[in-house]
């Protein structure tokens, strides 16, 4: 039957032939395949192919909703799983990196499976390739399916006007690939848009048969409720202990009431066009609510754009002050946990911060680039713009226990042998054992983007939450051969979030 980890970090599984022995660390949430329960106390559990002991005190019925922030190097890529049991779980990708790091994730969690798996949806937040090209190999992947694939509506493309055409004022996107048809016009015979990677993928994905449809999602593009935008599925009429409101891109309709997006620039205000500003203004921007908890993904959102929300969450107009609009934005960006925006760029403002009022963030940045991600001044200023005296910073480039760069061995293998697996000279014999050798790489490769690379794992039952990641080496004790480093929190009516003294298990 299927049950879960209990809310302690000091739950092991134990040697079936000595209760006593601890043999590995699981995580608060983690999915048991209970076998047997005893009269006194214990559930033997199917973990891989051998059999363990829990004691019955420590697995639940409940599954928490879990949110992993998969170190990708440069880039961003998360996957949230809805907490209901399998199979009627939903599962999200919000970007997925610039490399195959989440596909290899996901393949060593999802592939195993005996039938092919169905993604409730991937988000693109926008079309900068540290957040969209991982997506090719997922796309790719025949066993993926994906009901949606939404985007920021900035279509990309090839030809002088690479966002399409302005208005007659210039200061507005107005040709935004809105809806499935517009995107499969666009991209799905996409011979026209040159060696562009973006409308290169999204070809991929409508080409594929696997991908139900190609949208936008903006604060005019979802499941409306209430005044506000969600994304589909997720409104408060559709479940309302689980919601995503979708806060961005803001759309700014024109006379006729068509969509249009403003350009930004290198000045609140979007004064100078920049392309680069523009998209990553126009990030899709998404508050999770569960329960008691809220978490805001950010983006790669910007000072212009986020002068520009301030002033549209905060009720300001362009003149008056950015500060004068943060308490009015915190009814709608206040969040306990962020994604912080930009790979920890500092170009951000501290008036963001303080609407968004976090206790912990999340920064996705990676070696080897030439940003200064995180920057040692965003640093300070989330240390000190967040919520609390000690506020949480985790960085999937600070936890790593290695650098991606000591896979290289591993991945050169690989490719040896898919040249080999592909080659129609290559004796049948060998093929297959290329095979089966590729197979046990692509596992030990999956397992490190979760073994070894800083990947942050988020688990809450919107009471309680857990923000742990792996130690880069398991530290053996009396307690048991700990691998995980937990942060507890839990709910209070008065305070919000605070830190958890003693889980009820240790």
């Amino acid at each position: 039957m299927a049950k879960f980890v209990g809310a302690s970090d000091k739950v092991f599984l134990r040697d079936l032939s000595d209760r006593r022995k601890k043999v590995k660390q699981l995580l608060w949430g983690d999915w048991l395949n209970v076998v047997e329960e005893t009269a006194d106390g214990w559930a033997k559990v199917k973990w891989g192919a051998t059999h363990y002991w829990l004691p019955r005190g420590q697995v639940q019925d409940e599954r928490p909703l879990e949110v992993v922030f998969l170190d990708v190097g440069q880039g961003d890529g998360c996957m949230l799983v809805t907490p209901e049991a399998p199979p009627a779980e939903r599962v999200v990708l919000i970007d997925a990196g610039q490399g195959d790091n989440l596909f290899r994730f996901i393949k060593w969690r999802f592939g195993k499976l005996k039938k092919d798996f169905k993604f409730h949806a991937s988000v693109i937040t926008h079309p900068d390739s540290d957040h969209y090209l991982g997506f090719r190999p997922i796309f790719d992947q025949v066993r993926f399916w994906f009901s949606k694939v939404y985007h920021n509506g900035v279509g990309e493309r090839g030809g002088a006007d690479r966002f399409g055409p302005s208005d007659a004022t210039g200061r507005y996107l107005t040709d935004l690939v809105e809806t499935d048809a517009k995107a499969r016009a666009l991209y799905a015979g996409a011979t026209s848009h040159g060696s562009m990677p973006y409308p290169k993928l999204l070809n991929r994905a409508l080409t594929s048969g696997r991908v139900g449809s190609v949208e936008m999602l903006s604060t005019a593009h979802g499941e409306k409720h209430g005044g506000r935008t969600w994304m589909p599925g997720f409104s408060p009429a559709s479940n309302p202990e689980l919601t995503i409101e979708v806060l961005g891109p803001v759309v700014e309709p024109d006379a006729q009431g068509r969509a249009r997006l403003r350009w930004f620039g290198g000045a609140p205000g979007g004064a100078d066009k920049d392309p680069g500003k523009t998209k990553n203004g126009h990030s899709v921007l998404l508050r999770l609510r569960y329960r008691e908890f809220s978490l805001l993904f950010g983006g790669d959102l910007n000072l212009p754009a986020e002068d520009r929300l301030l002033r549209y969450y905060g009720g300001l107009t362009d003149a008056q002050p950015r500060a004068d609009g943060v308490a009015v934005a915190r009814t709608r960006l206040r969040s306990d946990v962020m994604k912080t925006c930009h790979h920890g760029s500092s170009d951000v403002t501290d008036e963001f911060l303080q609407a968004v009022d976090p206790f912990a963030f999340v920064v996705s940045s990676g070696d080897q680039e030439s940003h200064v991600h995180p920057r040692p001044d965003l640093l300070g200023r989330l240390g000190r713009h967040g919520r609390g005296d000690a506020p949480l910073i985790l960085c999937t480039e600070i936890l790593r226990s290695t650098r991606e760069k000591e896979d290289a061995t591993l991945v050169s293998t690989l490719r040896s042998l898919d040249a080999k697996i592909e080659d129609p000279a290559t004796p049948t014999a060998e093929r297959a054992t290329s095979r089966a050798e590729r197979a046990k790489i692509q596992d030990t490769l999956g397992r490190r983007n979760v073994e070894v690379y800083g990947a942050i794992n988020l688990r809450t039952d919107g009471a309680r939450l857990a923000l742990s990641f792996l130690m880069e080496e398991p530290r053996v004790g009396i307690g048991g051969p700990k691998r995980w480093h937990t942060y507890w929190f839990e709910h209070d009516p008065q305070q919000g979030f605070i830190p958890r003294k003693k889980a009820p298990l240790d």
